[in-house]
């Protein structure tokens, strides 16, 4: 179980800096007491095996230690970054019935503020414990659940991604070996808890003996700050989007520092496009850069490494699969693509797929297919094909999700939002990826075009920050299809005249 990680440094290195954040640092024995002194205090209010525990808050010490005590238990954590709306967080602690709930301070009182009914427990370090009595919701029988991360929803409702010890630690156990993490290495935490990549900071850390900086929301934001950070912490290995390299090398004025002791730049969640990795590259020549690929449904499942000697790549490929993990490529008629160079959608198989979709079998059983050999897959929904080297080039996606900064979007979620707002009679999302801008386009009877900062507003109570639209553009007709629907690729075509 993942808390192993954490008593296996334990035995051997008790006080050596695990956690650091702004100017406070935390050993492993600090973690691992107070781990044990928080398990207490749930026990103590009932927490049983499978229990949910909501932690709502940006990232800290706490968290980390919560999440080691709900392994400890055999409880279920479940992430919500405090860049999510109250009614966000309320909305996933009432779906997974979440008898416990984990605040920082601005997070305690925007969730209060929703009515939600909670009982005080304990409160440390400008953060809240709170009690909820609840149902008896519990998981199906899949291998031990660790932790549920709530993803953007094609049905217009964020979902949660079930993800069991056995499939978190197979991810952590090769990258561990594949990228050589060791005891003097420093890594940083620049992906929010909900995310997936901060799987690799937290445990990858925990395993090695290494040391974790844990760099908050906005700190992340700052470029410049960012920059220097990385510099004066003696940062070794960073795992982060495209976007955050891409604002880093071009606003992060990286020549003013010293960056001797970086050695991997690992990134995912997106395309990171050939111009903004030349200019980092400038800074930052002699790296290990490696592009890591796989849905929260399966953790990194294939990876390539980058040959410096030999950029002569259109767009990164995704590479080949993990070594815990297979990829199969099948048509639109369920066809096996086995020759290279024909687009079709890909499908992964392994020891780190998710368990199932939170309460929903339905939309877990749409997902997942089964070969002849009765070897369960994931529809990842990406199309992509093998190049003649055998790897796997990224495509695009088979129906309406969105990548943006490294999270997953789905436009219904944001429209079903829009479509709520006073006067708005319908709404439609549209991205463009050379502007990484997300367009909401809207009706409305009166014909009249609302205040920018109202509709912002209102976005930043109803929807997490990455999905609030970029623009917001009024049309007295949306465009529609033969079929009477709002013609999505019209759209498409008019995002760069607005």
């Amino acid at each position: 179980m993942l808390h192993s990680y954490l008593e296996k440094s334990l035995k051997t290195k008790p006080e050596k800096i695990y956690l650091r954040t702004g100017n406070r640092t935390y050993t492993f024995q600090n973690i691992y007491d107070k781990a044990r002194e928080y398990q207490a205090i749930l026990l103590k209010w009932g927490l049983k095996k499978g229990d949910r525990v909501l932690i709502y808050s940006s990232k800290n010490s706490v968290s980390v230690a919560l999440m080691i005590a709900c392994s400890m238990s055999e409880a279920i954590y479940v992430p919500v970054s405090s860049l999510n709306p109250a009614v966000r967080a309320k909305y996933i602690t009432e779906e997974t019935d979440s008898k416990f709930i984990l605040c920082d301070e601005p997070c305690k009182i925007n969730l209060l503020g929703t009515g939600l009914k909670v009982e005080l427990i304990h409160e440390e370090e400008n953060t809240s414990f709170f009690y909820r009595p609840t149902g008896k919701l519990t998981v199906t029988d899949h291998p031990l659940p660790a932790f549920i991360l709530f993803t953007s929803g094609s049905t217009g409702t964020a979902k949660g991604v079930v993800i069991s010890h056995n499939a978190a630690m197979v991810f952590v156990d090769w990258a561990a070996m594949e990228f050589k993490i060791e005891e003097r290495d420093v890594l940083a935490s620049i992906a929010p808890f909900n995310f997936d990549l901060s799987v690799f900071d937290i445990y990858v850390s925990a395993r090695q003996s290494s040391s974790l900086v844990l760099y908050t929301e906005d700190e992340t934001k700052n470029a410049m700050l960012m920059a220097q950070n990385i510099s004066n912490d003696k940062i070794t290995t960073i795992y982060a989007t495209p976007t955050f390299y891409s604002t880093l090398a071009l606003y992060g004025k990286l020549h003013k520092h010293e960056y001797s002791l970086l050695k991997n730049i690992l990134f995912a969640g997106e395309v990171f496009h050939m111009e903004s990795f030349n200019t980092l590259l400038e800074h930052w020549p002699d790296k290990n850069y490696v592009n890591l690929y796989g849905p929260t449904e399966t953790n990194v499942c294939t990876f390539f490494n980058v040959d410096l000697q030999n950029m002569n790549y259109p767009v990164f490929p995704i590479g080949k699969a993990c070594d815990y993990a297979a990829s199969l490529l099948l048509d639109d008629a369920g066809n096996e693509i086995v020759h290279p160079n024909t687009n079709a959608e890909l499908l992964i198989s392994g020891k780190s797929l998710f368990n199932e979709y939170w309460a929903d079998q339905s939309k877990t059983e749409q997902t997942i297919y089964f070969d002849k050999n009765g070897n369960r897959f994931y529809r990842t929904g990406d199309i992509v094909y093998k190049n003649n080297e055998g790897n796997l080039i990224y495509v695009g996606r088979n129906d309406r999700m969105i990548k943006k900064n490294g999270f997953r979007i789905e436009p219904l979620e944001i429209e079903k939002v829009m479509m709520n707002y006073p006067g708005i009679s319908a709404a439609a999302i549209t991205f463009s990826k050379e502007q990484n801008l997300l367009c909401c386009f809207y009706e409305s009877p009166d014909r009249m075009e609302f205040d920018l900062s109202e509709l912002k507003r209102f976005c930043q109570n109803h929807l997490a920050s990455y999905m609030i639209p970029d623009k917001f553009v009024l049309l007295h007709t949306m465009p529609k299809t033969s079929s009477g629907k709002i013609d999505l690729q019209a759209l498409n075509k008019q995002i760069d005249g607005y």
